[in-house]
């Protein structure tokens, strides 16, 4: 424990577990039960829940209003989810410092995927009309002019059609499918050629937005929206090729040739972009920065990431991979914690990786790496400080 003077604490969420803040509390607490039992003083330690722009950000993103002092209020607005159910979706609202109105919205608090039981979803009937409503209904109730908007586990692969077309978009030869009066992709925009914005939503033209996502995929492809991520949402194999001929269509009538991140959130990312001039960031990038993450890592002696399972796909874009590049900049060590670790031990060390605290393996005889995650966290974290 000698040497630890400062430890910064920045996990994400544990999928169906954890959030990110009882993750990150979860790890203090293991550290204050291992200096007590080791008989040493505490460290200074710094909790930084973090997020990448998918399921949770809209927690981490009060945390930090309400820590940084800054005046803000949740608002919920009436719209629907992907598949037209009505709901009430939470958006933040805050003031910039030039005055500049700002809103955060989180996608997967209006069509996310963890919505919908798995047993109901339907892509094929899956919209981001909701989403252009909330956006909308920022915009022109509430005056806002700069948009963080979180993108991460979306339930959806429309190619942002839905968004669009409630900003006011429409398209000739797009007869949708209604579903409750709400445009749905697929007959939508396979057969749509040219775009009107007549009836665009006001403002829009003069409001930024700025897109969190932890997703570099394309929006076409073997390695683009649907082939990757349309199977845990509900696409079947037949469809895929369906999908992609649809989202060719798309690509054709918005006139923007497929990018990287395009894929984020089945094309919601490409329709951002290409079509509202939005900026994709990564979504760790922008978290880190409003909670001047790297100024705290820079002076600590020992950094702790987390989520619940950590793989290959960790290593794209998502929070772990851009803790250690953090680290590495600075010459700190890195642990992290995880329910499951598919990195080998090479790679781990490649990346700066020092230390795996694995819930799998950490876990007692009876004990649930779920539902008593925080546990097992606690004790295997107050184990480690004392090897």
């Amino acid at each position: 424990m000698s040497g630890f003077g400062k430890i910064v604490i920045a996990t994400d969420k544990f999928k169906g577990s954890m959030t990110a803040v009882q993750a990150s509390e979860a790890v203090r607490d293991g550290i204050m039960e291992g200096c007590r039992e080791a008989g040493n003083a505490s460290p200074e330690i710094i909790l930084r829940p973090m997020a990448d722009g998918g399921e949770g950000s809209m927690g981490v993103m009060e945390r930090a209003l309400r820590e940084s002092g800054r005046s803000y209020r949740k608002e919920f607005i009436p719209t629907v989810n992907h598949l037209g159910s009505q709901i009430l979706a939470p958006v933040l609202l805050y003031g910039a410092e030039d005055g500049t109105s700002r809103a955060f919205v989180e996608m997967a608090s209006v069509c996310g995927l963890n919505m919908i039981p798995r047993e109901r979803r339907n892509l094929l009937r899956s919209t981001t009309y909701g989403l252009g409503t909330v956006l909308r209904e920022c915009i022109v109730a509430h005056g806002v002019r700069d948009i963080l908007l979180a993108i991460g586990g979306s339930g959806t692969n429309d190619g942002g059609f839905g968004l669009l077309s409630a900003l006011g978009w429409s398209f000739t030869n797009s007869n949708p499918f209604r579903n409750k009066d709400i445009p749905t992709f697929i007959s939508g925009i396979e057969a749509a050629s040219d775009r009107s914005v007549a009836d665009i939503c006001p403002h829009l033209r003069q409001t930024r937005i700025t897109v969190a996502t932890d997703v570099t995929s394309p929006l076409l492809g073997p390695l683009g929206a649907t082939a990757v991520y349309g199977p845990q949402k509900g696409c079947r194999k037949q469809d895929i090729p369906v999908f992609e001929n649809a989202l060719e269509n798309w690509v054709r009538v918005i006139g923007v040739p497929d990018f990287p991140g395009a894929g984020a959130a089945g094309g919601t990312g490409y329709a951002l972009k290409a079509a509202l001039g939005a900026e994709l960031a990564a979504g760790w990038q922008v978290f880190a920065s409003m909670l001047h993450l790297e100024e705290e890592i820079a002076s600590a002696d020992l950094v702790i990431t987390g989520e619940g399972r950590f793989d290959k796909s960790s290593l794209t874009g998502k929070l772990p991979a851009g803790i250690a590049t953090l680290c590495r900049r600075y010459g700190k060590p890195l642990w992290i914690v995880t329910g499951t670790c598919r990195i080998p031990a090479d790679q781990l060390a490649a990346i700066g990786i020092s230390r795996v605290i694995e819930l799998s393996s950490s876990a007692a005889p009876g004990e649930d790496t779920y539902s008593d995650a925080p546990a097992i966290i606690r004790h295997a974290v107050a184990s480690a400080l004392q090897d």
